[in-house]
């Protein structure tokens, strides 16, 4: 999905022509799953990936058969294949869908992006008949959860995805080890915001690479954060008093992760009982860090951890 956002943001910065490549069923083993995208670009530039690397230069070269004609192709690569499959060592059989972004796919692809900005999950359907052709493809806002799936309706296979906006990481302190955290957090494919009382630091140009900065304490900037239930949290304000205030802000929330950052021991300082079961003490996965890249490095590792539906280690 992270590749997806990044393709999005793509066609809404170029005029380029582009092919949309998109892996829409898998049997066997493979690098990347279903729904995996890729944008090639007419001068044979590329976004995103749908292998290792044992397909890319392959799926390019086709592609220029769908820039000329303007007309969808799927293409099968076998697990047999020697080209990629038993050199690679990927035995899966992969379909491959390559659609042309005329003005129309465009629209509808530059109104997801919209939507996404706004919270809202989109699908996107496709059918192709028993040979793999497009036959249509739609996309529609959809409230309920579904997963990428493939499936055999008649005369038709139906692939459905769902398409989530970023999760949003809001992270409370803007100190100098709050940068590695949100360029990780957002190479991994979060929305971030932070949350500092210190203007000076709380700024593009202290902590560049960040979606929205909002200035005040914790009580302040509650009111304007509107939590929802897919949110992370992060406390990392190096300030006892702050962190009780943010946890008071919170810890009523049905968020999807709330992590502190120190010890156990300090954390311990900042509740009249035990620590709850839900809160990330220490944050991050245990891998030994030293430094506040390492730290960072076990922070957003953990937060992929939960994102990927895995329990806490």
């Amino acid at each position: 999905m992270v590749q997806f956002y990044d393709i999005l943001e793509e066609l809404h910065l170029s005029s380029t022509e582009c092919v949309l490549a998109t892996i829409i069923h898998v049997k066997g083993s493979a690098y990347m799953g279903v729904g995996t995208s890729m944008l090639i670009k007419q001068d044979g530039t590329y976004i995103g990936i749908l292998s290792g690397g044992c397909l890319e230069e392959d799926v390019i070269l086709r592609s220029r058969r769908v820039f000329e004609s303007k007309k969808s192709e799927t293409l099968v690569y076998m697990g047999t294949d020697l080209e990629w499959g038993v050199e690679s060592g990927c035995h899966g059989t992969l379909y491959i869908l390559l659609e042309f972004v005329e003005e129309n796919l465009k629209r509808k692809l530059l109104d997801v992006r919209n939507q996404l900005s706004q919270g809202n999950v989109m699908i996107q359907q496709r059918r192709l008949n028993k040979n793999w052709e497009l036959v249509a493809s739609d996309l529609f806002k959809e409230e309920h959860f579904r997963k990428s799936i493939h499936e055999s309706i008649r005369d038709h296979y139906i692939y459905t995805q769902r398409i989530t906006p970023k999760p949003r990481l809001v992270i409370f302190g803007a100190g100098v080890d709050v940068q590695p955290v949100v360029s990780l957090a957002a190479q991994a494919g979060f929305s971030v915001t932070v949350c500092d009382w210190r203007p000076a630091l709380c700024n593009e140009e202290s902590i560049p690479g960040v979606d929205q900065y909002f200035i005040g304490f914790p009580n302040d900037v509650g009111q304007r954060l509107f939590f929802k239930k897919e949110d992370y949290v992060i406390i990392m304000t190096h300030n006892l008093q702050r962190d009780r205030e943010v946890l008071a802000l919170v810890m009523n929330k049905p968020l999807c992760y709330i992590g502190i950052l120190g010890s156990k021991k300090r954390a311990e300082l900042l509740f009249d009982t035990e620590i709850p079961n839900r809160i990330h003490v220490p944050i991050g996965l245990n891998i030994s860090a030293k430094g506040p890249y390492e730290i960072a490095v076990s922070i957003v590792a953990e937060l992929i951890h939960v994102r990927n539906g895995q329990r806490p280690i």
